[in-house]
Protein backbone atom coordinates (compact mmCIF):
# COMPACT_ATOMS: atom_id res chain seq x y z
CA UNK A 1 0.00 0.00 0.00
CA UNK A 2 1.76 3.13 -1.24
CA UNK A 3 1.77 6.17 1.04
CA UNK A 4 0.43 8.20 -1.87
CA UNK A 5 -2.70 6.32 -2.90
CA UNK A 6 -6.46 6.36 -2.38
CA UNK A 7 -6.14 3.16 -0.34
CA UNK A 8 -3.68 4.77 2.06
CA UNK A 9 -5.79 7.88 2.62
CA UNK A 10 -8.84 5.67 3.29
CA UNK A 11 -6.65 3.65 5.67
CA UNK A 12 -5.53 6.86 7.40
CA UNK A 13 -9.10 8.20 7.71
CA UNK A 14 -10.26 4.95 9.32
CA UNK A 15 -7.24 4.95 11.64
CA UNK A 16 -7.95 8.51 12.86
CA UNK A 17 -11.66 7.81 13.27
CA UNK A 18 -11.05 4.78 15.49
CA UNK A 19 -8.06 6.40 17.26
CA UNK A 20 -10.14 9.31 18.54
CA UNK A 21 -13.44 7.50 19.19
CA UNK A 22 -12.16 4.44 21.03
CA UNK A 23 -11.99 4.73 24.86
CA UNK A 24 -8.75 6.54 25.70
CA UNK A 25 -7.34 3.67 27.80
CA UNK A 26 -7.34 1.47 24.67
CA UNK A 27 -6.05 4.17 22.31
CA UNK A 28 -2.45 2.92 22.34
CA UNK A 29 -3.64 -0.40 20.86
CA UNK A 30 -4.77 1.24 17.60
CA UNK A 31 -1.29 1.92 16.09
CA UNK A 32 -0.03 -1.71 16.40
CA UNK A 33 -3.26 -3.12 14.93
CA UNK A 34 -3.13 -0.77 11.96
CA UNK A 35 0.63 -1.35 11.59
CA UNK A 36 -0.05 -5.07 11.21
CA UNK A 37 -2.74 -4.35 8.61
CA UNK A 38 -0.32 -2.04 6.80
CA UNK A 39 2.32 -4.76 6.66
CA UNK A 40 -0.16 -7.44 5.59
CA UNK A 41 -1.08 -5.25 2.61
CA UNK A 42 2.45 -5.94 1.30
CA UNK A 43 2.09 -9.71 1.76
CA UNK A 44 1.93 -12.27 4.55
CA UNK A 45 5.66 -12.97 4.24
CA UNK A 46 6.40 -9.39 5.29
CA UNK A 47 4.53 -9.68 8.57
CA UNK A 48 6.29 -12.99 9.33
CA UNK A 49 9.69 -11.33 8.84
CA UNK A 50 9.08 -8.32 11.05
CA UNK A 51 7.42 -10.42 13.78
CA UNK A 52 10.52 -12.63 13.83
CA UNK A 53 12.71 -9.54 14.37
CA UNK A 54 10.32 -8.27 17.06
CA UNK A 55 10.35 -11.56 18.98
CA UNK A 56 14.13 -11.90 18.71
CA UNK A 57 14.93 -8.44 20.09
CA UNK A 58 12.11 -8.60 22.65
CA UNK A 59 13.46 -11.88 24.02
CA UNK A 60 17.04 -10.60 24.03
CA UNK A 61 16.03 -7.50 26.00
CA UNK A 62 14.23 -9.58 28.62
CA UNK A 63 17.15 -12.00 28.81
CA UNK A 64 19.60 -9.16 29.48
CA UNK A 65 17.36 -7.86 32.27
CA UNK A 66 17.05 -11.37 33.75
CA UNK A 67 20.84 -11.73 33.93
CA UNK A 68 21.12 -8.29 35.53
CA UNK A 69 18.45 -9.05 38.12
CA UNK A 70 19.86 -12.49 38.95
CA UNK A 71 23.39 -11.27 39.57
CA UNK A 72 22.22 -8.13 41.34
CA UNK A 73 20.36 -10.34 43.83
CA UNK A 74 23.44 -12.49 44.38
CA UNK A 75 25.68 -9.45 44.87
CA UNK A 76 23.29 -7.82 47.34
CA UNK A 77 23.30 -10.94 49.52
CA UNK A 78 27.09 -11.17 49.45
CA UNK A 79 29.13 -9.15 51.96
CA UNK A 80 32.58 -10.01 50.61
CA UNK A 81 33.99 -7.27 48.34
CA UNK A 82 36.01 -9.63 46.15
CA UNK A 83 33.03 -11.92 45.69
CA UNK A 84 30.90 -8.95 44.67
CA UNK A 85 33.48 -8.04 42.02
CA UNK A 86 33.45 -11.62 40.80
CA UNK A 87 29.65 -11.56 40.51
CA UNK A 88 29.81 -8.33 38.55
CA UNK A 89 32.43 -9.75 36.17
CA UNK A 90 30.35 -12.90 35.69
CA UNK A 91 27.25 -10.81 34.99
CA UNK A 92 29.12 -8.75 32.37
CA UNK A 93 30.47 -11.91 30.74
CA UNK A 94 27.02 -13.47 30.41
CA UNK A 95 25.51 -10.24 29.06
CA UNK A 96 28.27 -9.92 26.47
CA UNK A 97 27.70 -13.50 25.32
CA UNK A 98 23.97 -12.92 25.00
CA UNK A 99 24.44 -9.64 23.17
CA UNK A 100 26.95 -11.14 20.76
CA UNK A 101 24.71 -14.13 19.97
CA UNK A 102 21.59 -11.96 19.62
CA UNK A 103 23.21 -9.31 17.43
CA UNK A 104 24.90 -11.91 15.22
CA UNK A 105 21.53 -13.57 14.62
CA UNK A 106 19.77 -10.23 14.12
CA UNK A 107 22.31 -8.85 11.64
CA UNK A 108 22.86 -12.28 10.11
CA UNK A 109 19.23 -12.41 8.97
CA UNK A 110 19.57 -8.86 7.62
CA UNK A 111 22.78 -9.75 5.74
CA UNK A 112 21.18 -12.88 4.25
CA UNK A 113 18.49 -10.76 2.61
CA UNK A 114 20.66 -7.72 1.90
CA UNK A 115 23.73 -9.35 0.37
CA UNK A 116 23.13 -13.04 -0.33
CA UNK A 117 19.69 -12.75 -1.98
CA UNK A 118 18.96 -16.36 -1.05
CA UNK A 119 15.21 -15.78 -0.79
CA UNK A 120 12.66 -14.90 -3.44
CA UNK A 121 11.40 -11.66 -1.85
CA UNK A 122 12.82 -8.57 -0.16
CA UNK A 123 11.39 -7.80 3.29
CA UNK A 124 9.98 -4.28 3.47
CA UNK A 125 12.06 -1.99 5.70
CA UNK A 126 14.32 -4.80 6.97
CA UNK A 127 17.31 -2.46 7.28
CA UNK A 128 15.21 -0.09 9.38
CA UNK A 129 13.71 -2.49 11.89
CA UNK A 130 16.89 -4.55 12.17
CA UNK A 131 18.85 -1.48 13.27
CA UNK A 132 16.05 -0.09 15.46
CA UNK A 133 15.79 -3.43 17.29
CA UNK A 134 19.57 -3.67 17.66
CA UNK A 135 19.70 -0.14 19.10
CA UNK A 136 17.00 -1.06 21.61
CA UNK A 137 18.93 -4.13 22.78
CA UNK A 138 22.18 -2.17 23.10
CA UNK A 139 20.41 0.46 25.20
CA UNK A 140 19.03 -2.26 27.48
CA UNK A 141 22.52 -3.82 27.70
CA UNK A 142 23.93 -0.44 28.72
CA UNK A 143 21.14 -0.11 31.34
CA UNK A 144 19.84 3.06 29.71
CA UNK A 145 16.34 1.75 30.47
CA UNK A 146 14.63 -1.49 31.41
CA UNK A 147 13.39 -3.85 28.71
CA UNK A 148 9.70 -3.60 27.86
CA UNK A 149 7.86 -6.58 29.34
CA UNK A 150 4.56 -5.94 27.53
CA UNK A 151 4.96 -7.64 24.14
CA UNK A 152 2.13 -5.66 22.55
CA UNK A 153 3.67 -2.36 23.61
CA UNK A 154 7.01 -3.46 22.18
CA UNK A 155 5.28 -4.49 18.94
CA UNK A 156 3.68 -1.07 18.84
CA UNK A 157 7.13 0.54 18.95
CA UNK A 158 8.92 -1.78 16.54
CA UNK A 159 6.13 -2.11 13.97
CA UNK A 160 4.93 1.51 14.05
CA UNK A 161 4.17 1.85 10.33
CA UNK A 162 5.14 5.54 9.83
CA UNK A 163 8.80 4.90 10.72
CA UNK A 164 9.33 1.31 9.66
CA UNK A 165 9.54 1.73 5.85
CA UNK A 166 12.13 4.51 5.53
CA UNK A 167 12.83 5.66 9.06
CA UNK A 168 13.54 7.69 11.07
CA UNK A 169 15.58 5.42 13.35
CA UNK A 170 13.43 5.90 16.44
CA UNK A 171 14.71 5.24 19.97
CA UNK A 172 12.42 3.39 22.37
CA UNK A 173 12.80 5.89 25.22
CA UNK A 174 12.01 8.86 22.93
CA UNK A 175 9.14 7.46 20.83
CA UNK A 176 7.62 5.57 23.77
CA UNK A 177 7.05 8.84 25.66
CA UNK A 178 4.64 10.02 22.98
CA UNK A 179 3.41 6.71 21.53
CA UNK A 180 1.90 5.17 24.67
CA UNK A 181 0.28 8.21 26.25
CA UNK A 182 -3.36 9.24 25.68
CA UNK A 183 -4.03 11.89 23.05
CA UNK A 184 -7.22 13.95 22.99
CA UNK A 185 -8.49 15.15 19.64
CA UNK A 186 -6.86 18.46 18.69
CA UNK A 187 -8.06 20.23 15.55
CA UNK A 188 -4.83 22.27 15.31
CA UNK A 189 -2.79 19.05 15.29
CA UNK A 190 -5.06 17.61 12.62
CA UNK A 191 -4.78 20.74 10.48
CA UNK A 192 -1.00 21.10 10.78
CA UNK A 193 -0.47 17.38 10.20
CA UNK A 194 -2.60 17.42 7.06
CA UNK A 195 -0.72 20.48 5.77
CA UNK A 196 2.63 18.76 6.26
CA UNK A 197 1.31 15.59 4.62
CA UNK A 198 0.17 17.61 1.57
CA UNK A 199 3.54 19.36 1.39
CA UNK A 200 5.32 15.98 1.42
CA UNK A 201 3.08 14.79 -1.42
CA UNK A 202 3.89 17.98 -3.35
CA UNK A 203 7.65 17.45 -3.00
CA UNK A 204 7.34 13.83 -4.09
CA UNK A 205 4.87 14.13 -6.97
CA UNK A 206 5.57 17.58 -8.37
CA UNK A 207 9.36 17.75 -7.93
CA UNK A 208 10.97 14.36 -7.30
CA UNK A 209 9.05 12.27 -9.85
CA UNK A 210 9.63 14.79 -12.65
CA UNK A 211 13.31 15.12 -11.84
CA UNK A 212 13.73 11.35 -11.75
CA UNK A 213 12.60 11.13 -15.38
CA UNK A 214 15.53 13.36 -16.42
CA UNK A 215 17.97 11.45 -14.19
CA UNK A 216 16.89 8.05 -15.54
CA UNK A 217 17.40 9.35 -19.07
CA UNK A 218 20.91 10.70 -18.44
CA UNK A 219 22.29 8.26 -15.85
CA UNK A 220 22.81 4.94 -17.73
CA UNK A 221 26.39 4.61 -18.94
CA UNK A 222 25.26 3.81 -22.49
CA UNK A 223 22.72 6.68 -22.59
CA UNK A 224 24.97 8.85 -24.77
CA UNK A 225 24.57 11.82 -22.44
CA UNK A 226 27.94 13.19 -21.29
CA UNK A 227 29.71 16.48 -20.68
CA UNK A 228 27.30 19.07 -19.29
CA UNK A 229 24.74 16.34 -18.59
CA UNK A 230 27.11 14.75 -16.06
CA UNK A 231 27.46 18.10 -14.30
CA UNK A 232 23.67 18.34 -14.37
CA UNK A 233 23.53 14.99 -12.55
CA UNK A 234 25.62 16.46 -9.72
CA UNK A 235 22.86 19.07 -9.28
CA UNK A 236 19.74 16.99 -9.91
CA UNK A 237 20.61 13.89 -7.89
CA UNK A 238 20.81 15.63 -4.46
CA UNK A 239 17.69 17.71 -5.10
CA UNK A 240 15.67 14.74 -6.38
CA UNK A 241 16.71 12.51 -3.48
CA UNK A 242 15.98 15.29 -0.98
CA UNK A 243 12.51 15.97 -2.44
CA UNK A 244 11.74 12.23 -2.44
CA UNK A 245 13.17 11.28 0.95
CA UNK A 246 12.24 14.40 2.91
CA UNK A 247 8.84 14.30 1.18
CA UNK A 248 8.30 10.86 2.70
CA UNK A 249 9.40 12.18 6.10
CA UNK A 250 6.94 15.07 5.83
CA UNK A 251 4.13 12.62 5.05
CA UNK A 252 4.80 10.30 7.99
CA UNK A 253 5.54 13.20 10.37
CA UNK A 254 2.22 14.72 9.28
CA UNK A 255 0.41 11.43 9.94
CA UNK A 256 1.97 11.24 13.42
CA UNK A 257 1.17 14.89 14.17
CA UNK A 258 -2.50 14.24 13.40
CA UNK A 259 -2.38 11.51 16.06
CA UNK A 260 -0.58 13.74 18.56
CA UNK A 261 2.58 11.61 18.26
CA UNK A 262 5.99 13.28 17.83
CA UNK A 263 8.36 11.66 15.35
CA UNK A 264 12.02 12.64 15.36
CA UNK A 265 13.07 14.97 12.52
CA UNK A 266 15.39 13.46 9.94
CA UNK A 267 16.42 16.54 7.93
CA UNK A 268 17.57 20.02 8.88
CA UNK A 269 18.11 22.09 5.69
CA UNK A 270 21.12 20.00 4.51
CA UNK A 271 21.93 22.15 1.47
CA UNK A 272 23.04 24.96 3.80
CA UNK A 273 25.87 22.77 5.14
CA UNK A 274 29.40 24.09 4.60
CA UNK A 275 31.19 20.73 4.83
CA UNK A 276 30.40 17.07 4.25
CA UNK A 277 30.64 16.45 8.00
CA UNK A 278 28.03 19.14 8.68
CA UNK A 279 25.94 17.89 5.76
CA UNK A 280 25.58 14.48 7.40
CA UNK A 281 24.56 16.12 10.67
CA UNK A 282 21.66 17.64 8.73
CA UNK A 283 20.81 14.76 6.35
CA UNK A 284 19.31 11.45 7.50
CA UNK A 285 20.03 12.64 11.03
CA UNK A 286 18.80 9.55 12.84
CA UNK A 287 20.94 7.17 10.75
CA UNK A 288 24.04 9.23 11.55
CA UNK A 289 23.10 9.32 15.23
CA UNK A 290 22.65 5.52 15.24
CA UNK A 291 26.13 4.92 13.81
CA UNK A 292 27.65 7.52 16.15
CA UNK A 293 26.16 6.01 19.32
CA UNK A 294 26.44 2.31 18.50
CA UNK A 295 29.52 2.09 16.28
CA UNK A 296 31.70 5.23 16.34
CA UNK A 297 32.00 5.67 20.11
CA UNK A 298 32.43 1.96 20.98
CA UNK A 299 35.22 1.60 18.38
CA UNK A 300 37.02 4.89 19.07
CA UNK A 301 36.95 4.30 22.84
CA UNK A 302 37.88 0.60 22.69
CA UNK A 303 41.07 -0.57 24.40
CA UNK A 304 42.56 -1.92 21.16
CA UNK A 305 42.17 1.38 19.30
CA UNK A 306 43.41 3.42 22.27
CA UNK A 307 46.51 1.23 22.59
CA UNK A 308 47.19 1.51 18.85
CA UNK A 309 46.88 5.29 19.10
CA UNK A 310 49.36 5.36 21.98
CA UNK A 311 51.90 3.36 19.96
CA UNK A 312 51.63 5.86 17.11
CA UNK A 313 53.03 8.67 19.26
CA UNK A 314 56.57 7.80 18.17
CA UNK A 315 55.89 8.18 14.44
CA UNK A 316 52.98 10.68 14.17
CA UNK A 317 52.59 14.34 15.14
CA UNK A 318 50.66 14.91 18.39
CA UNK A 319 47.75 16.56 16.55
CA UNK A 320 47.29 13.46 14.38
CA UNK A 321 47.66 11.03 17.31
CA UNK A 322 44.65 12.59 19.00
CA UNK A 323 42.57 12.01 15.86
CA UNK A 324 43.68 8.44 15.09
CA UNK A 325 40.87 6.79 17.15
CA UNK A 326 38.34 8.97 15.30
CA UNK A 327 39.84 8.08 11.92
CA UNK A 328 39.71 4.34 12.64
CA UNK A 329 36.13 4.56 13.89
CA UNK A 330 35.09 6.71 10.89
CA UNK A 331 36.49 4.07 8.52
CA UNK A 332 34.21 1.43 10.02
CA UNK A 333 31.25 3.83 10.22
CA UNK A 334 31.43 4.87 6.57
CA UNK A 335 32.13 1.36 5.34
CA UNK A 336 29.05 0.19 7.26
CA UNK A 337 27.00 3.16 5.99
CA UNK A 338 27.91 2.26 2.42
CA UNK A 339 26.97 -1.38 2.92
CA UNK A 340 23.72 -0.34 4.62
CA UNK A 341 22.74 1.50 1.44
CA UNK A 342 23.53 -1.41 -0.87
CA UNK A 343 25.63 -4.51 -1.50
CA UNK A 344 27.28 -3.30 -4.73
CA UNK A 345 30.94 -2.13 -4.61
CA UNK A 346 29.88 1.36 -5.74
CA UNK A 347 28.08 1.87 -2.41
CA UNK A 348 31.27 1.04 -0.55
CA UNK A 349 33.12 3.51 -2.78
CA UNK A 350 30.40 6.07 -2.02
CA UNK A 351 31.03 5.61 1.70
CA UNK A 352 34.78 6.00 1.27
CA UNK A 353 34.32 9.23 -0.72
CA UNK A 354 32.42 10.69 2.23
CA UNK A 355 35.09 9.32 4.59
CA UNK A 356 37.89 10.91 2.54
CA UNK A 357 36.16 14.32 2.53
CA UNK A 358 35.51 14.26 6.29
CA UNK A 359 39.01 13.07 7.25
CA UNK A 360 40.65 15.54 4.84
CA UNK A 361 38.62 18.37 6.34
CA UNK A 362 39.64 17.34 9.88
CA UNK A 363 43.31 17.05 8.95
CA UNK A 364 43.49 20.27 6.92
CA UNK A 365 41.50 22.45 9.34
CA UNK A 366 44.63 24.35 10.52
CA UNK A 367 45.64 24.93 6.89
CA UNK A 368 42.21 26.34 6.03
CA UNK A 369 42.52 28.69 9.01
CA UNK A 370 45.88 30.04 7.76
CA UNK A 371 44.50 30.53 4.24
CA UNK A 372 41.58 32.53 5.62
CA UNK A 373 44.01 34.70 7.59
CA UNK A 374 46.12 35.34 4.49
CA UNK A 375 43.02 36.34 2.54
CA UNK A 376 41.67 38.37 5.47
CA UNK A 377 38.43 36.37 5.53
CA UNK A 378 36.52 35.84 8.74
CA UNK A 379 34.59 32.63 9.43
CA UNK A 380 31.37 34.65 9.15
CA UNK A 381 32.12 35.92 5.65
CA UNK A 382 28.95 35.39 3.58
CA UNK A 383 30.76 34.89 0.26
CA UNK A 384 32.92 32.22 1.88
CA UNK A 385 29.79 30.55 3.26
CA UNK A 386 28.24 30.49 -0.21
CA UNK A 387 31.36 28.97 -1.80
CA UNK A 388 31.53 26.31 0.93
CA UNK A 389 27.83 25.44 0.50
CA UNK A 390 28.18 25.09 -3.29
CA UNK A 391 31.33 22.98 -2.89
CA UNK A 392 29.61 20.67 -0.37
CA UNK A 393 26.52 20.35 -2.56
CA UNK A 394 28.57 19.37 -5.64
CA UNK A 395 30.69 16.87 -3.68
CA UNK A 396 27.52 15.21 -2.40
CA UNK A 397 26.12 15.23 -5.95
CA UNK A 398 29.26 13.52 -7.25
CA UNK A 399 29.07 10.91 -4.48
CA UNK A 400 25.41 10.25 -5.33
CA UNK A 401 26.34 9.70 -8.97
CA UNK A 402 28.95 7.16 -7.84
CA UNK A 403 26.32 5.30 -5.80
CA UNK A 404 23.77 5.31 -8.65
CA UNK A 405 26.08 4.26 -11.51
CA UNK A 406 26.34 0.53 -10.90
CA UNK A 407 29.89 -0.12 -12.20
CA UNK A 408 33.34 1.39 -11.82
CA UNK A 409 33.64 1.46 -15.62
CA UNK A 410 30.41 3.43 -15.87
CA UNK A 411 31.63 5.94 -13.27
CA UNK A 412 34.90 6.43 -15.16
CA UNK A 413 33.04 6.90 -18.45
CA UNK A 414 30.82 9.57 -16.92
CA UNK A 415 33.75 11.44 -15.35
CA UNK A 416 35.77 11.22 -18.58
CA UNK A 417 32.94 12.67 -20.66
CA UNK A 418 32.64 15.59 -18.23
CA UNK A 419 35.98 16.92 -19.47
CA UNK A 420 36.09 15.62 -23.04
CA UNK A 421 32.61 16.40 -24.38
CA UNK A 422 32.24 20.08 -25.20
CA UNK A 423 28.48 20.62 -25.10
CA UNK A 424 28.25 23.31 -22.45
CA UNK A 425 26.34 25.56 -24.87
CA UNK A 426 23.28 23.46 -23.92
CA UNK A 427 23.09 25.49 -20.71
CA UNK A 428 21.26 28.06 -22.82
CA UNK A 429 18.82 25.45 -24.19
CA UNK A 430 16.79 24.12 -21.25
CA UNK A 431 14.53 21.94 -23.38
CA UNK A 432 17.57 20.01 -24.64
CA UNK A 433 19.27 20.10 -21.26
CA UNK A 434 16.39 18.30 -19.53
CA UNK A 435 15.56 15.34 -21.79
CA UNK A 436 12.31 13.48 -21.15
CA UNK A 437 10.31 16.49 -19.94
CA UNK A 438 7.97 18.79 -21.81
CA UNK A 439 8.03 22.58 -21.30
CA UNK A 440 5.09 22.52 -18.87
CA UNK A 441 6.72 19.84 -16.71
CA UNK A 442 10.03 21.69 -16.69
CA UNK A 443 8.32 24.89 -15.53
CA UNK A 444 6.40 23.09 -12.77
CA UNK A 445 9.56 21.37 -11.58
CA UNK A 446 11.48 24.66 -11.48
CA UNK A 447 8.70 26.43 -9.56
CA UNK A 448 8.48 23.52 -7.10
CA UNK A 449 12.24 23.61 -6.44
CA UNK A 450 12.14 27.37 -5.85
CA UNK A 451 9.24 27.04 -3.37
CA UNK A 452 11.07 24.21 -1.57
CA UNK A 453 14.26 26.30 -1.42
CA UNK A 454 12.36 29.33 -0.12
CA UNK A 455 10.79 27.33 2.70
CA UNK A 456 14.18 25.90 3.66
CA UNK A 457 15.65 29.42 3.76
CA UNK A 458 12.87 30.51 6.11
CA UNK A 459 13.43 27.44 8.33
CA UNK A 460 17.19 28.08 8.35
CA UNK A 461 16.44 31.57 9.66
CA UNK A 462 14.43 30.14 12.52
CA UNK A 463 10.90 30.41 11.17
CA UNK A 464 8.56 27.47 11.75
CA UNK A 465 6.35 27.46 8.62
CA UNK A 466 3.62 25.19 10.00
CA UNK A 467 3.22 27.35 13.12
CA UNK A 468 3.32 30.52 11.02
CA UNK A 469 0.55 29.24 8.74
CA UNK A 470 -1.66 28.68 11.79
CA UNK A 471 -1.49 32.41 12.57
CA UNK A 472 -2.83 33.39 9.13
CA UNK A 473 -6.55 34.39 9.09
CA UNK A 474 -8.94 31.52 8.39
CA UNK A 475 -10.09 32.46 4.87
CA UNK A 476 -6.68 33.01 3.21
CA UNK A 477 -5.28 30.04 5.13
CA UNK A 478 -7.87 27.65 3.74
CA UNK A 479 -7.49 29.14 0.26
CA UNK A 480 -3.80 28.18 0.48
CA UNK A 481 -4.75 24.65 1.60
CA UNK A 482 -7.08 24.26 -1.38
CA UNK A 483 -4.42 25.58 -3.76
CA UNK A 484 -1.84 23.13 -2.38
CA UNK A 485 -4.32 20.25 -2.56
CA UNK A 486 -5.17 20.96 -6.19
CA UNK A 487 -1.52 21.55 -7.04
CA UNK A 488 -0.75 18.03 -5.83
CA UNK A 489 -3.81 16.61 -7.58
CA UNK A 490 -3.41 18.42 -10.91
CA UNK A 491 0.36 18.74 -11.22
CA UNK A 492 1.52 15.46 -9.68
CA UNK A 493 3.59 13.80 -12.38
CA UNK A 494 1.97 10.76 -13.96
CA UNK A 495 3.83 10.60 -17.26
CA UNK A 496 6.02 7.84 -18.64
CA UNK A 497 8.74 6.99 -16.15
CA UNK A 498 6.89 8.24 -13.09
CA UNK A 499 8.53 6.77 -10.01
CA UNK A 500 5.47 5.66 -8.08
CA UNK A 501 7.05 4.47 -4.82
CA UNK A 502 9.67 6.15 -2.66
CA UNK A 503 13.33 5.47 -3.36
CA UNK A 504 14.24 4.34 0.17
CA UNK A 505 11.50 1.69 0.29
CA UNK A 506 14.08 -0.78 -1.03
CA UNK A 507 15.96 -0.52 2.28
Amino acid sequence: MSLISIQFFAFLALLLLIYYTIPSKWQWLVPPVFSILFYISYGVGQIVMILSAVLLTYGLGLGLNHVDDRFHALRSECKDKEARKAYKAECTKWKKRMMLAGLLLNFGIWAAFKFMHIFSFSPLGISIYTFIGAGYCIDVYRAKYRAERNLLRYCSFMMFFPHIVQGPFSRYDALGKTLFVRHAFDFDHLEQGMLRLLWGCFKKLVIADRMLVVINTILPKDSGYGGVYVFLLFILLPIQLYADFSGYMDIVAGVCHMMGITLQENFMQPFFARSIDEFWRRWHITLGAWFKDYLFYPISMSKIVQKFSTRCKKICPPAMVRLIPSYIALFFVWSATGLWHGSSPNFLLWGWINLFCIVSSMQLKPVYGKIRQRLHLSEDNKCLHLVQMIRTFLIFGFAEMVSDVRSVHGIMMKCRSLFLEHNWRLLCRPMELFPGLEGRDLLLMAVGVLVMLLLDILKERGLKPYDAVGRVPVLPRYVCYVILFYAVLLFGYAGAGAAGGFMYEQF
